[in-house]
């Protein structure tokens, strides 16, 4: 696969925010001896807390953009860019209450 292909940009795009959520777990509920069972149970059962995680994770694709800003793969900076629009559009359709 190319460094400078929008579907690498889209795969990181999705995937770097999936490591901010097990940050925000590590962080704030595994301290607190929460199973990740647990973890996942009160993600579904209370759903204005999902905006607030998305939001969270989402700021672990900064690292991201900065580097393939610098590195000039625009293309994939691209990528990048409309999966987070992906998850915050999900992070307003549950804000709005559609989801």
């Amino acid at each position: 696969m190319q460094r400078n292909s929008l579907l690498l940009g889209i795969i990181s795009g999705l995937l770097v925010p999936l490591i901010g959520f097990l940050f925000i777990y590590l962080i704030m509920y595994m301290p607190e001896n929460i199973s990740v069972g647990d973890f996942i149970y009160l993600i579904k059962s209370n759903h204005y807390i999902i905006p607030k995680f998305i939001s969270l994770a989402l700021l672990t694709c900064i690292p991201l953009i900065t580097y393939f800003k610098n590195r000039r793969l625009y293309t994939t900076l691209k990528g990048v860019f409309a999966s987070i629009l992906f998850y915050a559009l999900i992070a307003v359709l549950y804000k709005l209450n559609i989801l």
